[in-house]
């Protein structure tokens, strides 16, 4: 289809070529409709960090749609790119756009690193906050709860964990970098939670953890609910 492109296409073919499916001609658009689609020619290691994203969406209940058209302006994403989106603007309905960028860090000249980036438009999230009630909310500057998870099945629990709470107006945090649960406890030590729960296999299977004061070192067991846990830790 080269000779059907838009002039600013042609100089994409060679440059940065995904930015012709976001292309805003009406010719080029048809013809991007129909080429193939990225998320249907997945490597491995993408499809399994693809399935774990939709997992975590899943089990804290945010609803998504999959759009395999969505293509970024800069070209160093690797991976995920989203939007997020809210029906509370009418027609300017996307609010946060990013992605993610494993390379970016090494391509500049450091060390490999992992990353994930964003940028958010102020005066709408300000207007949805407000429309939502939210502008009032009064934010936390260290977390009450600090929940260090041991193995997969753990991860997804404590995930959901911590959605929960913070919908609940309680500051949780968990880890995300796979850190061993001596590293994990010395992270909820930095970050000066207030208290620490540890999330295993028995843990889930007995649906009960024990909550550890943080300062004191007393600990109480409770359910792994949000609301017997607020309760507690608030």
């Amino acid at each position: 289809y080269r000779d059907q492109l838009c002039e600013t296409c042609l100089t994409r073919l060679d440059k940065n070529p995904m930015r012709i499916i976001d292309c805003k001609s009406e010719i080029c658009s048809a013809i991007a409709a129909g080429a193939p689609k990225m998320i249907d020619h997945l490597c491995p290691d993408c499809q399994n960090h693809l399935d774990q994203t939709l997992r975590y969406l899943d089990v804290m209940g945010i609803a998504y749609t999959m759009d395999p058209h969505i293509v970024r302006g800069l070209d160093y994403y690797t991976r995920t790119v989203f939007e997020i989106t809210s029906d509370a603007l009418g027609a300017q309905s996307t609010v946060c756009g990013g992605g993610r960028y494993n390379g970016l860090v090494e391509e500049l000249g450091g060390k490999p690193a992992e990353g994930i980036g964003f940028a958010i438009g102020l005066e709408r999230l300000v207007m949805i906050m407000k429309n939502q009630g939210l502008d009032q909310t009064v934010f936390q500057n260290r977390p009450r709860l600090f929940i260090a998870a041991i193995g997969e099945r753990a991860d997804i629990a404590a995930q959901k964990l911590v959605f929960d709470l913070r919908a609940k107006g309680c500051y949780a945090e968990r880890d995300l970098c796979g850190r061993s649960l001596k590293a994990q406890m010395k992270y909820a030590n930095k970050l000066h939670a207030a208290y620490s729960l540890v999330l295993g296999e028995d843990e889930i299977s007995a649906g009960t953890a024990e909550l550890k004061n943080m300062e004191t070192g007393e600990t109480v067991s409770c359910d792994l609910c949000a609301d017997k846990i607020a309760a507690v830790i608030h």
